[in-house]
């Protein structure tokens, strides 16, 4: 397959009546797709794109089959709830592959339900690609069996994952995180600021509470209290930012506006990256958030919290799988961001984190090195257009055998 060739030459396959079906579970995994889809776009205008996952997708043009907004969660509980609608879709989702048998499958990260999927996919004799395999951002190799089972080729986000899975026998390839090439502020720091009417030459701390209402609902109660905390202990904080994905999210958000007194308070819906673009210091939550954060190389403290049993569910899993919990600290290997998990994710010991690092200009320096080393790791920009071009070189060479 070669993915060097220029776009024109995959424009000028014989591909009549390519069609691609993508499916995506998670708020990330939508943005993800999205990217990948306007990259096939870009380069078969014609090529008919369907499938399961979120508003991204559909903006990118992705007939969505399934819409699966609300398909994210954290915890087995919260997990168990989503279970009955989720074998439903899967069911439907199985039916409309038999009937439109589409070029190639391309699943999205989402494990336990896309390694069903795309197993049955194989079965039928669909090509599976999976793009964003589950669990890729661990260090540490694992039992491979149900994943390789559930795919033809593997496009992994993290160069050890592909090392790992190559290991396990997978055709498995590392050409970038798709991340670099989703996160654009739509402007500089200064203009952000300049828009969002913030005065002077303070301090700004961006909120990012993450994307599930129950990740909300636990998360920024704790923030906004914390935000008092740090107001007055911190003069030059000038104001505080908060991304909201929705509508409901935002006005969890704004639920707890009174908590940010004698300070200006905004909330931006659907742009994160404008959010993180405009702050000093992030308060986020562990996910890709934080992985989206070190892109921007924007200082961070990482925070999760959530019912006890979560939160107990979390930590154990978290000392199982890996030394960390956020993204940044997990690639680096070590501590570069603080962790507060838990019972010591309190107000308090949010805010005395906050006020620590920013009355630390060298520690925030050393930080923001430390999250460039992190982007490093990652790959250069545009692997989803390389991604996209391969899986649509190997529909090509499909269709001639």
């Amino acid at each position: 397959m070669d993915i060097t060739a220029d776009s024109s030459n995959v424009q000028d396959h014989n591909g009549e009546g390519i069609s691609i079906a993508l499916v995506a579970g998670e708020h990330s995994g939508d943005a993800s797709a999205a990217a990948l889809a306007e990259e096939f776009r870009r380069f078969r205008p014609d090529v008919l794109l369907w499938g399961a996952g979120g508003e991204r997708m559909r903006q990118s043009g992705v007939e969505l089959v399934e819409d699966f907004s609300w398909a994210g969660a954290i915890g087995v509980l919260e997990s168990l709830k989503k279970v009955p609608p989720l074998l439903a879709a899967l069911a439907r989702l199985k039916n409309a592959l038999i009937e439109r048998s589409p070029s190639v499958l391309v699943l999205i990260d989402f494990g336990a339900f896309n390694i069903r999927l795309g197993t049955f996919a194989k079965e039928q004799g669909i090509p599976v690609v999976y793009y964003f395999p589950p669990g890729s951002w661990r260090r540490r190799p694992r039992d491979f069996s149900k994943l390789l089972a559930s795919a033809d080729k593997f496009i992994t986000p993290f160069p050890w994952s592909e090392k790992f899975l190559r290991d396990a026998g997978a055709d498995a390839v590392f050409w970038g995180h798709p991340i670099l090439d989703i996160v654009k502020p739509s402007a500089s720091s200064v203009e952000l600021r300049k828009e969002l009417n913030i005065t002077g030459n303070g301090m700004v701390i961006g909120l990012m509470p993450g994307s599930r209402s129950h990740e909300i609902k636990s998360i920024i109660p704790a923030f906004a209290h914390a935000a008092e905390i740090i107001v007055s202990q911190t003069p030059q904080v000038s104001a505080f930012v908060a991304a909201a994905v929705s509508d409901e999210s935002e006005r969890l958000i704004r639920m707890h506006a009174d908590s940010f007194k004698n300070v200006e308070f905004r909330v931006l819906q659907k742009r994160a990256y404008d959010v993180m673009e405009a702050s000093d210091l992030l308060l986020t939550c562990s996910g890709t958030a934080a992985l989206e954060a070190a892109v921007l190389e924007r200082p961070m403290i990482i925070v999760y919290r959530g019912t006890w049993l979560m939160q107990f569910e979390y930590i154990f899993r978290r000392r199982v799988i890996e030394d960390f919990a956020g993204m940044p600290n997990i690639i680096a290997g070590r501590m570069i961001c603080p962790e507060l998990l838990g019972d010591d994710a309190s107000p308090e010991n949010i805010a005395a984190c906050a006020v620590r690092l920013l009355s630390d200009p060298v520690e925030m320096e050393r930080q923001r090195s430390d999250l460039r080393n992190v982007k490093s790791v990652l790959g250069e920009p545009g692997g989803t257009e390389r991604s996209a071009r391969a899986i649509l070189e190997m529909i090509c060479q499909s269709s001639k055998n």
